[in-house]
């Protein structure tokens, strides 16, 4: 299979969330990736990338001074004065002072980004239909920009929040104390209200999140995952490509057993993998993919003679030259109806392409041409596949694979159970 995790898809979740909303670690990472990104190749695979064009280049670095602009402004806020420019935290000493008066730091298992359900709070912009929560040691915010307090914890379990602006409808000075508890692993939070003189704070925080310990720093995933449901916050697959696109908290929701981890959450692709594994193997979904062109498989190019509905692609996959194929099986996931086969490469196919390093390759799927998106089987992938129907003339891509048919043995099981347990509401 081959994969280019190139500059495209960080650039989309980038430019669409808008930089109000962006996390410092994911606009420290543009950057990264935008010097790095040509000569980076993913474990295992045999991957290829054009060199970003000048234009690209531009866009990158034009829209990370728009950020640089945003976030500056954002983070240094307005003082008391209402003037912009005075930082809206204590100095070092002062925070010092006021933290051992309120309580100790704010607790490590607490530092983490954590993501929920939008809050309808008519003092907030309704700009995203998702929630984060942030905590340092000594702060707290809300959707990176509001409802700022200071933050302590003046006992095991609760914490106190002091309102530093009145964005989100606080007064400066607004005192909250709220109680907290994690579940076992530590990936789910439950926030209630002990009392806050801010009710606006109190009906925003209250509830229950989702901690985001994602191993990819460009990206909002949610790292390793105790056994229980679980709910995405970008991915939306019923968004057309180049739609009105925000991110929408659960537009994907599911169910995993103990030892499996998100890793990647983008507005077009969700991936879901066993603990640890640092190859491909897992449940990958794909919101906007089609097939390749038969001319050339190893290109970036849609076919031209395969529609993209669930049965025109599940047809050509049945019976595609180079593809060993099972009999597909019609299945309704999450609400939506298609197909669902197994594939691994015909032991007759001898291709290679031109970024395989002379092993045997048959390209199955692709996406928008140039966009540095090409998968498919090598010699000993297996994969089990889910075409599910949109229904407006596009499919849903849901696949397990591993590079081994031991691998995919030993995943197959619960990775369909998983899938199986897929609510994708529109």
């Amino acid at each position: 299979m081959t994969r280019p995790r190139d500059i495209d898809s960080v650039l989309e979740a980038w430019f669409l969330d808008g930089p109000s909303e962006m996390p410092d670690r994911l606009f420290e990472a543009v950057f990264d990736r935008v010097e790095r990104v040509p000569q980076r190749r993913l474990a295992r695979l045999k991957l290829r990338y054009a060199e970003m064009s000048s234009t690209a280049r531009l866009i990158a670095a034009g829209a990370a001074a728009i950020l640089v602009v945003g976030i500056g402004l954002a983070a240094l806020g307005r003082g008391p004065d209402g003037k912009v420019g005075t930082s809206p935290s204590p100095s070092p000493s002062a925070s010092s002072s006021a933290s051992s008066a309120a309580g100790a730091p704010i607790p490590a298992e607490l530092r983490h980004f954590y993501l929920g359900a939008f809050r309808e709070n008519p003092k907030l912009p309704a700009s995203q239909d998702r929630s984060i929560l942030q905590f340092s040691d000594s702060t707290f915010t809300y959707n990176e920009t509001y409802l700022r307090s200071t933050a302590s914890a003046p006992a095991a379990g609760t914490v106190r929040l002091v309102a530093e602006n009145v964005s989100g409808g606080c007064v400066v000075g607004d005192e909250g104390l709220y109680s907290w508890s994690l579940s076992p692993g530590g990936s789910k939070l439950t926030f209630s209200v002990v009392s806050d003189a801010c009710d606006s704070r109190g009906a925003t925080i209250a509830g229950d999140w989702q901690r985001s310990d994602c191993p990819n720093p460009d990206n909002l995933c949610l790292g390793n995952l105790e056994a229980g449901r679980y709910a995405s916050q970008f991915i939306d697959p019923f968004i057309p490509p180049r739609g009105d696109w925000k991110a929408r908290f659960g537009a994907l929701t599911y169910d995993v057993p103990e030892g499996w981890a998100n890793s990647e959450d983008f507005p077009s692709d969700y991936v879901l993998k066993p603990q640890g594994a640092t190859d491909e193997r897992g449940i990958h979904v794909w919101g906007d993919i089609v097939i390749v062109s038969e001319e050339d498989p190893c290109a970036e190019t849609p076919a031209s003679t395969v529609g993209r509905t669930a049965q025109a692609m599940t047809e050509w996959l049945a019976s595609a030259p180079g593809v060993a194929a099972t009999e597909p099986v019609a299945v309704s996931i999450g609400g939506l109806d298609g197909w669902r086969l197994d594939v691994s490469m015909d032991p007759s196919w001898t291709t290679a392409c031109p970024f395989s390093q002379g092993r045997p390759l048959r390209g199955l799927f692709t996406g928008t041409p140039g966009g540095g998106f090409h998968w498919g089987l090598e010699r000993e992938t297996q994969m089990r596949l889910f075409i599910l129907d949109l229904g407006d003339g596009r499919a849903l891509v849901v696949e397990t694979e591993a590079p081994t048919k031991a691998d995919f043995d030993a995943i197959v099981d619960e990775a369909t159970a998983i899938v199986e347990s897929f609510n994708l509401p529109r």
